[in-house]
């Protein structure tokens, strides 16, 4: 018997960069493969919503690069060796100044940067490296012929601590979203009481929809997520709306929540 398996944004990105959640997922994934045979699944909305955390980290971190020109100036730096650390520092000074530093602070691990004697060549290298590095999240995102397929070994340096699992390669299938996130929204709050919609953020929204689409367009039956919180506080309010309750009745849907190491 073939068993279906589903992922969503959260699942997708420990495949694509080092996180404290990427080995135990690898391991879920190895001892699946091992005992049955597996199709992997997720809807096209998570492709899209992982693209888009990239992009905007990115967006973000080249933001920095001007601040850092600023500052550059502002401080009269004259050594540019210095300047990968104004960056870094810029660069954890962000919103999300953690992950970005997380993400692309590592870029200088290159030997390009080595023989750099003056600014203009500095930033010229440091535009490339950001681009190539954003690509490389691009490839691994690429479906073709209605499938990801995710080859660990290219993942990208994100935490540096954790260790991972470079021979693994998962072909995911790709499931089109039938509801567009705008018309399940409107699903959601006409079949919801008002009291309910007041307490939902957008990302509780996102995971419902991922959810939703998983089980309407793909027929998938469990689902993995390295989100701890993933739809775990709506089941009280969806459990008993007929749209809903199948999701959050365990003996329909399995949800099954990575837990890190």
């Amino acid at each position: 018997m073939i068993k279906n398996i589903g992922f969503e944004t959260s699942s997708i990105m420990p495949l694509l960069e080092i996180t404290t959640r990427t080995l135990p997922l690898q391991q879920y994934i190895n001892k699946v493969i091992d005992s049955q045979k597996i199709n992997f699944y997720t809807d096209l909305y998570s492709v899209n919503e992982a693209l888009q955390q990239i992009d905007t980290s990115f967006d973000n971190a080249m933001k920095s690069i001007e601040k850092t020109k600023i500052v550059a100036k502002q401080l009269n730096i004259e050594n540019v060796r210095a300047m990968p650390i104004i960056f870094i520092k810029s660069l954890s000074e962000n919103w999300y100044g953690r992950e970005e530093t997380l993400r692309w602070a590592d870029i200088f691990v290159n030997d390009k940067f080595e023989e750099i004697q003056n600014f203009q060549k500095f930033y010229e290298i440091l535009n490339q490296q950001m681009k190539n590095k954003r690509e490389k999240y691009h490839s691994m995102l690429n479906i073709e012929n209605e499938y990801l397929v995710i080859d660990c070994k290219n993942i990208q340096s994100y935490w540096i601590t954790p260790s991972f699992i470079k021979d693994l390669k998962i072909k995911i299938k790709v499931i089109p979203n039938t509801l567009s996130p705008e018309d399940f929204f409107k699903k959601l709050q006409s079949t919801i009481n008002t009291a309910y919609m007041k307490k939902l953020r957008i990302n509780d929204v996102m995971d419902i929809y991922h959810l939703y689409s998983l089980y309407n367009d793909g027929d998938i039956r469990e689902v993995w997520s390295c989100n701890q919180r993933f739809v775990k506080e709506h089941e009280k309010y969806l459990k008993t709306v007929k749209e809903f309750r199948d999701l959050f009745n365990k003996n329909v849907v399995t949800i099954r929540r990575i837990k890190k190491k």
